[in-house]
């Protein structure tokens, strides 16, 4: 392997190491450990690791065996929750503990005897009730404003959070704020980044060469869409292959260590790419290689049998994908871990991805559609090349450290 690019990748390692040694409590997720909680329980609780009021409140629920949601009020996810919930009651600060209870709402804990008897006698009514307990994200879809309840015994120093550092100043797209990034959007940015392969641009312009060549717009058109539409279902099925693997294994903090450590391996082979001499240029292969690849287009091109071709560069397609899935496997990767731990249905995700594919084949819709039009194939400068590879290796590289230290700023509500 290339020294070059190993000492690369190794210089790319070095601020995990830094940041593991100086916070292991987050790469190793022992932050958590504070608070055991069971998501969609009937008590939802705002909380922070340093507050006593809510350790009282913890050891009176430990008591009583009841099962709490626990919200660690300086997670992005619980900022997201608390502002849905502030709307519903306009009075809530943003202090901790605040407990949830079938649309009642307490902020503050003063004691097992007068908080805490009042939370189990919310608790008892509504699991009394012929309807049950009204869970809490159900509550916060709902119209209705609510009074709270206040206690003596809270937190706020430590609840503030400073929403700015969530926000970035991004060459192209402008100022992204995490806060406010939705699936949808991050989908769309991810599959743009993804298109920009040299692997699949290679092969899409020699094609498009060959068949401009024989003057025939049929062809143009017959063989260029194939070729593009089974090169985006392929990719869709490797996407989904993904998605179906980390779904199989269920949510795993060491898988997402694994691809977090991928995404920063991925993000600085990116940059390595960038600053070589061609960033346009595939280096999965070998001139033989290509040359092959070279003249099964060709045999393609010169069929006159038309099912015959049509198969063929379905084959074509097929085939070059593969290869090109070495070139491409890190942004699919963190993309379908990104999906595996948010929670959404399965129709989404999968329509997650289909937003991925499109944006991902855009930059060859565009070069076919000006090879048909011009009847001439080009592909991207370099100078934009470049720039596709630095924004998405810091980006990947990027993602890498938040899954690693920061996982919970890749949910979305």
């Amino acid at each position: 392997m290339n020294k070059r690019l190993v000492t690369f990748l190794a210089l790319a390692f070095v601020p995990i190491l830094i940041i593991g040694a100086l916070f292991p409590n987050r790469i190793l997720n022992r932050r958590d450990e504070a608070f055991e909680s069971v998501k969609g329980s009937d008590i939802v609780v705002f909380a922070s690791a340093d507050c006593p009021h809510c350790a009282d409140f913890k050891e009176y629920a430990t008591l009583q065996n009841w099962e709490v949601e626990y919200l660690e009020i300086s997670e992005i996810e619980s900022q997201r929750l608390y502002a849905k919930l502030k709307d519903r009651a306009p009075l809530l600060q943003q202090a901790v503990p605040i407990i949830y209870v079938n649309g009642n709402v307490v902020q503050g804990y003063k004691d097992n005897q007068s908080t805490g008897q009042m939370i189990s006698l919310m608790l008892h009514q509504c699991m009394d009730s012929e309807n049950g307990c009204q869970p809490f994200r159900d509550f916060l879809k709902s119209p209705i404003h609510i009074e709270i309840q206040t206690a003596e015994g809270i937190c706020t120093e430590e609840c503030e959070l400073d929403l700015d550092k969530y926000v970035f100043d991004l060459p192209v797209f402008g100022k992204v704020d995490l806060t406010t990034l939705s699936l949808p959007a991050l989908s769309l940015l991810l599959g743009f980044l993804d298109g920009f392969n040299p692997c699949a641009m290679w092969v899409l312009i020699t094609l498009l060469t060959l068949l401009i060549a024989t003057n025939d717009m049929k062809k143009i058109w017959t063989i260029g869409g194939i070729f593009l539409f089974v090169s985006g279902a392929v990719y869709y099925f490797f996407i989904a292959a993904w998605l179906n693997a980390f779904m199989l294994v269920g949510f795993n903090v060491w898988v997402q260590k694994i691809i977090g450590l991928v995404a920063i391996g991925g993000g600085g082979f990116y940059l390595y790419e960038a600053i070589g001499k061609d960033p346009n240029e595939c280096k999965v292969g070998n001139l033989s290689s290509k040359q092959k690849t070279i003249q099964k287009m060709k045999n393609v091109i010169n069929r006159t049998y038309w099912p015959a071709m049509i198969v063929g560069v379905a084959i074509l397609a097929f085939s070059v994908n593969l290869i090109e899935l070495v070139c491409t496997a890190g942004l699919p990767a963190v993309f379908t871990q990104i999906l595996a731990f948010n929670d959404v249905g399965n129709l989404a995700r999968y329509g997650y991805m289909l937003l991925f594919i499109i944006m991902y084949m855009i930059d060859d819709l565009v070069i076919f559609t000006i090879a048909v039009y011009t009847l001439h194939a080009t592909g991207l400068t370099k100078k934009y090349a470049r720039f596709t590879l630095i924004f998405g290796g810091v980006l990947m590289y990027g993602l890498g450290m938040l899954m690693l230290f920061a996982p919970e700023l890749l949910t979305f509500s």
